[in-house]
């Protein structure tokens, strides 16, 4: 029976141990799927609106599309299928806060291997990120430009 006693404390240990490990992981494996930047919490996304796709693609083109196109590479990554291959908090730090992720995450770091330009600090918002990303939800979805209405 005393052998057993150790046995259980080496086992409480382990257990203890886990579930710190688990509770301090958390904060890691947010920046592993969802990059730096100011975006900490999941981003409340309902159905695709295109009149916020249109707004989001005009802001594109002013500060994006010279580096990036939506279906081939200029001096950055096509993006026109990004939302499907990453979260919408990724591309909204990602567009917010471009040098960390590109110094200190391994998608930005894969990145910097691939592409000799540095992604310019665009000085945008987050609302306009967000914006941002409404247009490449709706390219993503429909294969095409969102159209402005009349």
């Amino acid at each position: 029976m005393a052998m057993n006693v150790p046995d259980n404390r080496l086992l409480i240990l382990f257990v203890i141990l886990g579930l710190f490990l688990t509770a301090c992981g958390d904060g890691e494996s947010w920046v592993d799927d969802h990059g730096y930047g100011p975006v900490e919490e999941p981003l409340e996304l309902g159905e695709i609106d295109e009149v916020l796709a249109v707004e989001g693609k005009q802001i594109f083109d002013t500060h994006c599309n010279n580096c990036h196109g939506m279906n081939s590479s200029i001096s950055g990554p096509a993006l026109g299928r990004v939302t499907e291959n990453r979260t919408p908090e990724f591309v909204v730090n990602y567009t917010l806060n471009p040098r960390e992720n590109r110094q200190n995450h391994p998608v930005g770091q894969e990145l910097s291997d691939q592409y000799s330009g540095v992604m310019a600090d665009t000085g945008i918002s987050k609302e306009e990120a967000i914006t941002i990303l409404e247009y490449l939800r709706y390219y993503a979805e429909f294969r095409e430009e969102p159209e402005a209405g009349e």
